[in-house]
């Protein structure tokens, strides 16, 4: 069996019929950074196999500069979900670059879409786009809601704290105000400190979580981003073991299950109960 492909050998496989070897195809493309494999990896963004397209995404991110440009000319061209994951790899390129794509795909069909290219935004600190990210609070779906809070939080601004704040007062949901409270703590950090914001390589929670549904293994590998950014909340601490605990890999939830009670024991102590208890039945 081969273990890796050549470029040449990838950039065809990215064509095959079959999933395995597209997928073998995007595990020998991991970390090359040729301007040869961008336009293939762009296609295989829209495969319809989940862990081909988050790995094209990723792959792409990484490459960065010279994928840039390309990407933009995509990404605009696209619409709902053939640009879900256009979006993703242009998000961790950090390129400043492609503000002005990410503002227009606010009113974009696909949900997924809108909350991945807000989020970018606060990400980048695009305050000219600041009403923009304002808007996307009124969203019909939830989580682009709480992406445009969480944006507003990185801009961390006297203006994006009051549109915050607002925002919390007219909200009866207790979820929504709890995140409320937790982006005006980000931005406040953010303006004592001078400025400097700590940008996340991870994808939001809930993409990954609905990724899953259609490939654990694309959902592990992207769980492990926060896990080795030291991600303080205990989500996917928890996902992790629980996927490891499903694919019966107990040395890798036995390692996750330390690391969160490490991290949270300094972080948020009150969380790493369920951790303890779960080790304890294991050792």
């Amino acid at each position: 069996m081969v273990e890796k492909l050549s470029i040449e050998e990838a950039v065809e496989a990215l064509k095959d019929e079959d999933a395995s070897n597209r997928k073998l195809a995007i595990k020998s493309l991991e970390r090359v950074n040729d301007e040869r494999i961008v336009e293939p990896l762009i296609e295989a963004t829209k495969d319809d196999n989940a862990q081909v397209r988050f790995g094209a995404a990723e792959i792409l991110g990484d490459i960065g500069d010279s994928a840039v440009d390309k990407l933009i000319e995509e990404f605009n061209k696209e619409s709902g979900s053939n640009k879900r994951f256009l979006t993703v790899a242009l998000q961790k390129t950090g390129s400043e670059k492609a503000i002005d794509s990410f503002a227009e795909a606010l009113s974009d069909e696909d949900f997924g879409v809108r909350k991945v290219a807000v989020r970018a935004l606060g990400e980048l600190r695009a305050k000219d786009k600041i009403d923009a990210i304002a808007e996307c609070i009124n969203d019909e779906d939830g989580g682009v809601r709480t992406a445009a809070i969480f944006a507003l939080g990185d801009i961390a601004s006297e203006e994006s704290i009051k549109i915050i704040k607002d925002a919390r007062r007219r909200e009866k949901d207790k979820d929504f105000k709890k995140y409320c409270n937790k982006a005006i703590k980000k931005a406040e950090k953010i303006i004592k400190s001078g400025g400097k914001i700590k940008i996340s390589k991870g994808q939001p929670m809930s993409t990954i979580k609905e990724m899953e549904k259609t490939d654990i293994e694309a959902a592990i590998k992207a769980y492990e981003v926060h896990v080795k950014e030291g991600s303080t909340s205990d989500a996917p601490y928890k996902r992790l073991a629980t996927l490891y605990r499903k694919t019966n890999d107990y040395d890798n939830e036995v390692r996750i299950l330390k690391i969160a009670i490490e991290t949270l024991s300094k972080e948020k102590p009150e969380k790493e109960a369920w951790f303890k208890k779960r080790l304890d039945k294991m050792i």
